[in-house]
């Protein structure tokens, strides 16, 4: 019965989510290495109290934190599926202290930030609603400088809230096209109808001649924003994407799913993103270790 729910829920995954063969092919490993390790028949069988069991087997495996993390998110997306569908009456992991998504390596700014760096911008100009709607779809979809540069209209999906994206490889993808950016794009474009001297482009982002924007002008564009907002630390086009990327994971989005709107090809490269924090290191010590669970000894 376990092995049956497991192969509908990756069936969900590939058919109703969309995930890719690669993605859809970790979340069975997942799945079949917790189901191996419990040697229950059920997962309505699974109790909190074996679902910590097994975090703590991992962890006496040496297993890399990072890796960890990606087997709890994988567990939890899992039940939360059985319990929304009524396979399972209660969620044994809804309750389990998971560890919390931190920065790790990538130099990313804050929310207060990116918001402040937007509203600096004067809209009045087109220029200004052109990097306005630039920064928006860098930060809001996560874009590489490539992918945004070679952006075409024929790319933009309004109605369905997607951009087609081209990124490394030539490997296309889907990616969310939220509201703010949603807005700032067709405001920017607005601009661009039908105006006199300037060549036809297919780019979304082009100069007066019709070629797309360059690397060189995107650079200089940050940086002119950045300054405007008084921020002094370094930031690239690129930082927007870290930026996408952490706040995503940090507000508890599923490894797998950042790694779909990345387009990164190993979810290795995701997980540069994450890193179990340190205080729930020390927590999880405290609750768990024998000696820590004894309590301290009389002298």
């Amino acid at each position: 019965m376990f092995e049956t729910i497991i192969q509908d829920y990756l069936q969900h995954l590939k058919l109703e989510r969309g995930l890719s063969t690669n993605s859809v092919q970790s979340y069975r490993c997942d799945l079949e290495e917790f189901k191996s390790f419990t040697t229950l028949k059920s997962p309505a069988m699974v109790s909190t109290a074996e679902f910590t069991r097994y975090v703590r087997h991992l962890s006496e495996l040496s297993r890399k934190p990072a890796t960890i993390a990606r087997k709890i998110s994988s567990l939890k997306q899992f039940f939360r599926y059985l319990y929304d569908k009524g396979l399972v009456r209660i969620n044994p992991v809804v309750s389990f202290s998971a560890p919390r998504i931190s920065r790790y390596h990538p130099q990313y700014l804050s929310v207060r930030e990116i918001a402040g760096i937007i509203e600096a911008i004067d809209t009045s100009t087109t220029a200004g609603k052109r990097d306005r709607a630039m920064i928006e779809i860098l930060y809001g979809s996560g874009l590489r400088i490539s992918e945004l540069i070679d952006l075409k209209y024929s790319d933009i999906e309004f109605e369905a809230g997607f951009l087609k994206v081209v990124g490394k490889g030539r490997k296309q993808r889907l990616v969310p096209l939220g509201g703010y950016a949603r807005e700032s794009l067709e405001a920017f474009l607005a601009t661009k109808e039908d105006k006199p001297g300037q060549a036809r482009s297919k780019y979304v982002f082009s100069n007066r001649s019709g070629q797309r924007y360059s690397r060189v002008a995107l650079w200089k564009m940050i940086k002119k924003r950045v300054l405007q907002a008084g921020i002094t630390k370094p930031v690239s086009p690129h930082t927007f994407r870290h930026s996408f990327a952490t706040h995503l994971l940090e507000g508890g989005a599923d490894l797998r799913v950042v790694q779909e709107m990345l387009g990164h090809a190993d979810i290795s490269t995701t997980q540069i993103y994450t890193t179990i924090d340190r205080e729930y290191i020390v927590a999880e010590h405290k609750k768990y270790h024998p000696r820590e669970l004894a309590g301290p000894q009389d002298g």
